[in-house]
């Protein structure tokens, strides 16, 4: 769930003034996996001030995103360290300025922070044929998940046993 979107001008629950905020909070649960949004090159693994626990990973000439107020880093996550999407890179906390348990996700494009719900990504290739069925499949779980509330901390238990093991192995 989106607590704070990207905004050029937002009234800091903390600070208690207009700034600028340019990244997206997602509300989560204390300790909920935070994974990799590309594959790419760990520069960043520290705790500031603001920031708290975060990680920044640099995917490639043109992307860069950063992920804040970590409850903790992940174990062997450091500059340096190549990481793959989907790889867990840090749990949900509220450490530094965060009035509660979040991610605030940050994504550059060319050195400029940009708001990556309005990017237009280049695309990649349709999906196999023969990788449809599993495709759907992960999609559909994803959905169902998107569509719980936020107050169940996620997948709800009952509903993770109906799913197969190859699709739990995804979430």
């Amino acid at each position: 769930r989106i607590s704070s979107g990207f905004s050029p001008r937002r009234f800091h629950p903390v600070q208690k003034r207009y700034k600028a905020h340019l990244g997206t909070d997602y509300a989560a649960p204390r300790g909920t996996p935070i994974k990799a949004t590309g594959d790419g090159v760990v520069t960043t693994a520290a705790y500031g001030q603001y920031n708290g626990n975060y990680v920044k990973v640099r995917h490639n000439g043109t992307y860069t995103t950063q992920y804040l107020h970590m409850s903790k880093i992940a174990s062997g996550i450091r500059p340096g360290v190549k990481v793959r999407q989907g790889q867990v890179i840090g749990y949900v906390g509220a450490t530094g300025l965060a009035t509660g348990n979040h991610v605030c996700y940050r994504f550059w494009k060319n050195g400029q922070q940009v708001n990556h719900r309005q990017e237009d990504f280049p695309s990649v290739g349709p999906v196999p044929n023969g990788e449809r069925a599993r495709y759907a499949a992960v999609q559909s779980a994803y959905k169902a998940q998107l569509d719980l509330p936020l107050q169940t901390g996620g997948l709800d238990p009952n509903y993770a046993m109906l799913l197969g093991a190859e699709v739990r192995a995804t979430l």
